[in-house]
């Protein structure tokens, strides 16, 4: 499971360590409000759970507090962060490790200042200073829902944050300065689907999140732009209309189908953290939902994100990039960028290409793009291509054609991001093969008798294209009700700890034999007319 890491991060980092160094001591923890119930809801109406459950996916929570492979809801994932890593705690009723002894009180309080139950600052990882603008009333539906979930055991795991962060009392000296003191409130000004729209981006899904720029401090709350901003070495483009640097060029319909899918014709594929945010968030949207932040997007002034340039085709750096174009990435995307409808995602146009920031499509490059829809996976082409040449080609690319974004990349920025880059597919994981997720595939897979397991553990470049016929064949038996993109993926992921322990594959063509083999699936699968 991806996660993305909410931001905030830089904030903490710079002001709890001045306020810390300046000797700020415990401050005044937000009074409780008078209580509001016992810990336990009690009898909570199937309607306020199921209102709750569809905010708590608006909120993306189970992004953040659910580990690879442990329960929903239950903690234990650990968040990188400028000052060390710290583990998101269980949310499960459970009345030792959980939130059951939580209050509607003491509930709201966290939700809205950021602090516990015992009285203790949480850091802004979790974004409370967005979720400080909704009323109490959904507040109280996203804790019945969340009540109603069968307690987990999952004691929290401990913190590693250096030492002056481990300070938290000097944290509500940043919340004095950045989280909202009121709920959200509607604009007369704005249409009603508008304001909803509003309440959704600049509430719990605070999209501001990932796609404001952020103060000195680190804030973006505040900063309600969405004009683009770099999260994690990657780069979460442009919210606006602008039809050059933003969103103006999508009508709304494809912006609509692309919050609900992931992908859409004309924009291509998703990239990066904002994959889980549809997939865990946006698509559970009712239709409604996503034509309200559509429609809220639409009030905001269509600011261009960065000045439009174009650079002499014929200067030395658009020929090498060209030329590594050609000889790379034209097979697939075609020499005038167009892609191939439905299949291989545009360049022309492409919002990942024309962001602000080049940290995406660099990722992209290096590590590849899982398949989605009915969107083939990219290989990771950047894995046997050099630092110079991977910038050389984004550059070219965002200068190619339609696009006039910056040429901001280069080695340097291309190293950095290569080191946590993993090669296979798209994503933040350790070091070797992603687990296998998809349930049904992995019950096809264990039946040893059935001949999968074994075909795959045999499969060689040389014989290739048969064993992939045999294996499109078995799983329209096997599996005839997976998904296209679920079964290119799943058997890419199955493949890949046969490949890693194949000693006569150099290291450096590990990753590439894999996404040969998944081109190779996706063909077949393709022209079987496999769903």
């Amino acid at each position: 499971m991806k996660k993305k890491l909410l931001g905030g991060a830089l904030g903490v980092a710079l002001s709890v360590g001045l306020l810390a160094s300046h000797g700020w001591g415990a401050t005044k923890v937000p009074p409780q409000s008078p209580g509001q119930g016992p810990a336990q809801t009690q009898n909570a109406d199937a309607a306020l759970i199921a209102k709750g459950k569809y905010l708590t996916t608006m909120g993306d929570c189970v992004g953040c507090h659910t580990a690879n492979g442990g329960h929903e809801f239950a903690g234990g994932q650990y968040m990188g962060m400028p000052f060390g890593a710290i583990s998101t705690p269980n949310i499960t009723p459970d009345v030792e490790t959980g939130i059951g002894k939580y209050t509607d009180a003491d509930f709201i309080r966290l939700m809205h200042h950021g602090v516990t139950r015992s009285g203790q600052y949480i850091y802004p990882a979790m974004p409370y200073p967005w979720y400080a603008t909704v009323p109490d009333d959904d507040l109280l539906a996203i804790k019945a829902y969340l009540f109603s979930l069968p307690p987990i055991d999952a004691p929290r795991r401990p913190n590693h944050v250096w030492f002056p962060f481990t300070i938290r009392p000097a944290i509500s000296i940043w919340d004095a300065l950045f989280v909202p003191g009121k709920t959200f409130r509607p604009d007369p000004r704005l249409t009603a689907e508008q304001n909803r729209g509003s309440y959704i981006v600049n509430g719990l899904e605070h999209c501001g999140e990932c796609h404001n720029h952020r103060n000195f401090l680190g804030n973006t709350a505040i900063a309600l732009n969405v004009l683009g901003a770099p999260i994690t070495k990657w780069y979460a483009p442009s919210l606006r209309f602008d039809p050059t640097t933003g969103i103006g060029r999508f009508s709304d319909k494809d912006l609509v189908e692309f919050l609900g899918t992931g992908d859409s014709p004309q924009m291509g594929t998703v990239a990066g953290p904002m994959a889980e945010v549809i997939d865990y968030s946006t698509k559970h949207l009712s239709e409604s939902d996503r034509k309200a932040i559509v429609a809220y997007l639409h009030t905001l002034p269509p600011t261009p994100a960065y000045f439009e340039w174009k650079r002499n085709p014929g200067i030395p750096a658009m020929l090498a990039g060209r030329q590594v174009y050609l000889s790379r990435c034209a097979s697939c995307h075609q020499p005038d960028g167009q892609g191939i409808p439905g299949k291989i995602p545009a360049l022309d146009g492409n919002g990942m290409v024309t962001a602000t920031g080049p940290q995406t499509m660099i990722r992209v490059i290096i590590g590849g793009l899982e398949a989605r829809g009915s969107y083939a996976l990219m290989p990771g082409v950047g894995v046997n291509m050099s630092d110079k040449e991977v910038a050389e080609v984004t550059n070219y690319v965002r200068q190619a054609w339609s696009n006039v974004a910056p040429m901001s990349a280069g080695p340097f920025l291309v190293r950095m991001i290569r080191k946590d880059t993993h090669t296979f597919t798209n994503g933040e994981r350790p070091d070797g093969c992603p687990t296998l997720v998809d349930a049904k595939l992995q019950s096809v897979l264990a039946d040893k008798s059935n001949g999968l397991d074994a075909l795959l553990k045999t499969t060689t470049m040389p014989n290739l294209l048969n064993h992939v016929n045999d294996i499109v064949q078995k799983l329209h038996t096997l599996a005839p009700d997976v998904a296209q993109n679920n079964v290119v993926n799943g058997m890419a992921i199955a493949y890949c700890p046969i490949v890693n322990a194949n000693s006569s594959i150099p290291p450096s063509e590990k990753a590439w034999t894999i996404m040969h083999f998944a081109d190779r699936l996706y063909t077949q699968l393709s022209t079987n007319g496999s769903d």
